[in-house]
């Protein structure tokens, strides 16, 4: 499409003359004045061709009207008498240059061509500085290491854009189901510690429900729809505008003028839109960053204790730390070094050390292979469980399994250390497995948390495990309904425990193969 120019003349020859001097415009002829003005707003005009008529067209004073409503207009002056008075002149106005009646083709072409360069060169310069401020205050958004300092360079760049006096940015409160203040500048203090809007209530409260702007200036706040919700006269300019991420609605940003009587507006409306999607990016970018630090923090803290498959579930849950727990079923597995108080006294730590380590990594082989969950490591012992978090359909021939296994490589354990000393064969392993009903999950507080299982059964295995002797897997009558026949078991009777109210009825698994039933 052609590039559009306004041409105001009275003479309609030399119109015509001008008009084809120029082809590759698209002329728009204007007889005075006005009707310039009517074009200029009603089309994208770049380019304004003045006749210098004194007797009916002023036109330095036209152009300079014109220049004051769409700055960066380009000019050219045409005239009969271009004298260095009248080039003065016109320069002085704001044309760009002077073309001298009659029109020459080659001239009018060369200075219009000029003209428009030296508009499209005005654009570029203006949208540089416009893009320069924008693209470093993207940089500092995006270097910012939380919320508060995003918002807080937002409002720098907010006050320093539209001299607002006043500015803040509400937040949607997930908790609380409203907005909140959560930076402002002007403001004060106790206003916003308490300011709270529900969705819908308000301006800001509107803007965040509907997702739209609003700009409303002091003369015409009273035809607005939120007349009745004015109660600030001293407010000579405001606006609302919505802060989305992935077409959510998150908050909204506020301004106001108070201090001058300058207005907002709709280029200040354009600005906050770029402004503050430039700080929902930022936003949501961090917010992306926390969670994926939270998500591998609070899959690092599972994997201490579970296998990753299981880790993943629990992921999935999408639960708060300190709230995550649940009272449930569940089979423990307790399994205790027997001796291990002789074993410190003669054994020098680091071979200690070195000893336990290797009983944890199978221990924690075995748990995981059969889908159970570490709890804890308590010095000489081990406490394991099966059936939660993680739903198993036979949680109790799980532990069994895992307890058949961890009896067997620590059999092989004692025989290597015992070929390097003689008191590693005098150590002993009691196992138990029980059922019950436990609670699981996590104990403490924000900074010191243990994800751990308490109930009667885990005393019941804890004191179960100090009964066996020579590697003994002892289980209760739970346990034992619900393994069947899949191993052989020799029945202890009811055992009087420590710390237990009731006697246990309990049994010990015998060597052999699992049956499979």
């Amino acid at each position: 499409m052609h590039t559009a120019a306004v041409l105001c003349t009275t003479d309609d020859r030399q119109a015509e003359a001008i008009a084809a001097a120029l082809p590759w415009l698209r002329v728009l002829r204007c007889f005075d004045g006005e009707s310039a003005r009517d074009a200029c707003q009603d089309q994208e005009v770049r380019l304004v061709l003045i006749a210098d008529e004194p007797a009916r067209i002023d036109a330095c004073h036209l152009f300079a009207e014109l220049s004051a409503h769409q700055p960066g207009l380009a000019g050219v002056l045409l005239s009969a008498v271009a004298d260095t008075a009248l080039l003065h002149g016109a320069l002085e106005a704001g044309f760009s240059g002077v073309v001298e009646l009659p029109v020459n083709v080659l001239q009018v072409n060369r200075v219009v061509h000029q003209a428009l360069e030296r508009y499209r060169l005005q654009q570029e310069n203006t949208r540089l500085r416009t893009l320069i401020p924008l693209y470093r205050l993207g940089e500092q958004l995006a270097a910012a290491t939380s919320e508060e300092g995003i918002l807080e360079r937002l409002l720098d760049a907010v006050q320093q854009q539209t001299k607002a006096s006043r500015c803040s940015v509400m937040l949607y409160d997930q908790k609380e189901q409203c907005l909140r203040i959560a930076s402002a500048r002007g403001l004060y203090p106790a206003l916003v510690r308490s300011l709270r809007l529900q969705p819908g209530d308000q301006i800001a409260g509107w803007v965040f429900q509907q997702g739209k702007p609003v700009l409303l200036n002091k003369e015409d706040q009273g035809e607005s729809i939120f007349s009745s919700l004015l109660r600030q006269p001293e407010i000579v300019s405001s606006i609302s505008f919505p802060l989305r991420i992935c077409e959510q609605n998150i908050g909204v940003l506020n301004i106001s003028q108070r201090e001058t009587e300058e207005r907002f507006s709709e280029a200040d409306n354009e600005m906050l839109s770029i402004l503050c999607s430039q700080a929902a990016v930022a936003l949501e970018n961090l917010r992306a960053r926390q969670q994926l630090t939270e998500t591998i923090r609070m899959r690092t803290l599972f994997e201490q204790y579970v296998a990753p498959e299981v880790a993943e579930l629990l992921m999935a849950q999408s639960a708060d730390l300190m709230e995550l727990g649940e009272i449930k079923p569940a089979t423990v597995l307790f399994a205790d070094i027997r001796n291990f108080t002789r074993l410190v006294q003669q054994i020098d730590l680091w071979s200690l050390r070195a000893f336990l380590n290797e009983f944890f990594h199978f221990f924690t082989e075995e748990v995981f292979s059969h889908q159970g969950t570490v709890d804890k490591f308590m010095g000489d012992a081990v406490l394991a469980v099966f059936g939660a978090p993680v739903k198993l359909d036979h949680p109790c021939l799980a532990a069994t399994r895992t307890a058949m296994a961890i009896k067997k490589r620590f059999t092989e354990l004692r025989r290597q250390w015992g070929q390097r000393d003689e008191t590693f064969l005098g150590v002993d392993l009691g196992i138990a497995v029980t059922k019950g009903t436990v609670f699981l999950g996590n104990l403490g507080s924000n900074r010191r948390l243990d994800y751990t299982v308490i109930g009667n059964e885990v005393n019941i295995a804890q004191r179960l495990a100090a009964e066996a002797t020579a590697c003994r897997i002892y289980i209760t009558e739970a346990v034992r309904r619900e393994i069947g026949g899949s191993f052989e078991v020799e029945e202890l009777g009811e055992i009087e425990l420590r710390g237990v109210e009731k006697k246990t009825r309990a049994f010990s698994l015998l060597e052999g193969q699992e049956r499979h039933i």
